[in-house]
């Protein structure tokens, strides 16, 4: 008489099989969940800086479009402008007030604001780049949160970042966003950087010559100083509490040696290979050989075994 010990058979305990499979599935998906967490600040700034790079490059593209005379224009209206513009304290962007846009007395000089250096329909004015801290951002018209959320904006009241002899142009940018850095970087300035404005195919250089924090409202280094070209960069600090401002101050200089020779993809700007990709299927795959690796094991090792009793006997 033949006996046969079956361990494991095929079809045996499925249910008992899918509830054991679905333990491992159910980690591996929280596991990716927590890895893509981790990852998403690296990944939304990687896609930022495709974005910001793509109005950087369309900006430019349009400008080669403009001919010499609407350049010419186009600065010349920018520079009367900053030669009429009415003297008075800045408002603060960032304070209760909010955007001076709202603050505007006039709503119509605000349009007409708007339509200086105004080049193409997406709102690009300019560029704004920063080599040493790897900041390469477009340039918009005033500082609403659209503008300083997707790069940078120009701050209503002072010069439009042009040059010229007695002006002084406010640029502001969010810090610690989660989906973009923006100006995250910028308390790293040093003293004695360059950084440039790009505006209808100009490039004018600054070199930081102060570093400050201070309260809100308090605006006084903002102010023109005669006979000065300068630019002035702010973000809120420290980033999630924001409860003072810091500002990075520029004068302007000539142009450095070897100035021009780089383009938009070769200023160091980048958004660089997805690290944060690799990082989330590497993570994913070792969790993954972690949880179903020592499944398949078991599952060879408990393959079907039948064993004749009659044909063990005679043995």
């Amino acid at each position: 008489m033949a006996h046969a010990l079956m361990l494991d058979t095929p079809g045996t305990s499925r249910p008992s099989k899918r509830r054991k499979l679905g333990v491992p599935v159910v980690l591996q998906v929280v596991a990716m969940i927590g890895i893509g967490a981790l990852v998403y600040p690296a990944a939304a700034d990687w896609f930022a800086t495709l974005s910001h790079n793509s109005e950087r490059s369309g900006y430019v593209r349009t400008v080669e479009g403009l001919s010499e005379a609407q350049l010419a224009e186009g600065l010349s209206a920018a520079r009367d402008y900053n030669a009429n513009l009415p003297a008075g304290a800045l408002i603060d962007p960032y304070s209760a007030t909010g955007d001076p846009v709202a603050a505007a007395a006039d709503q119509a000089s605000y349009s007409a604001y708007e339509d200086v250096l105004r080049a193409s329909d997406n709102g690009v004015i300019g560029e704004v780049v920063y080599p040493r801290l790897g900041i390469g951002l477009p340039l918009f018209h005033g500082t609403g949160d659209d503008a300083i959320s997707r790069g940078v904006g120009h701050l209503y009241g002072s010069s439009l970042p042009v040059g010229g002899e007695s002006t002084h142009s406010v640029l502001t940018s969010h810090s610690g966003l989660v989906h973009a850095s923006l100006f995250t970087k910028l308390p790293q300035a040093k003293v004695g950087d360059l950084f440039e404005v790009r505006v209808l195919g100009e490039t004018r250089y600054y070199e930081v010559d102060g570093l400050e924090t201070v309260e809100p409202f308090v605006t006084d280094s903002l102010n023109v100083v005669d006979g000065e070209d300068r630019v002035t960069l702010f973000t809120c600090t420290p980033i999630g509490v924001n409860s003072h401002r810091f500002l990075v101050h520029g004068v302007r200089v000539p142009a450095p040696p070897g100035a021009g020779d780089t383009d938009l993809a070769g200023d160091g700007l980048s958004a660089g290979f997805p690290w944060w990709a690799a990082a989330f299927v590497g993570g994913s795959g070792v969790v993954a050989y972690l949880l179903f690796a020592p499944r398949r094991t078991k599952k060879r090792a408990g393959a079907t075994i039948n064993i004749d009793t009659d044909e063990k006997r005679k043995s």
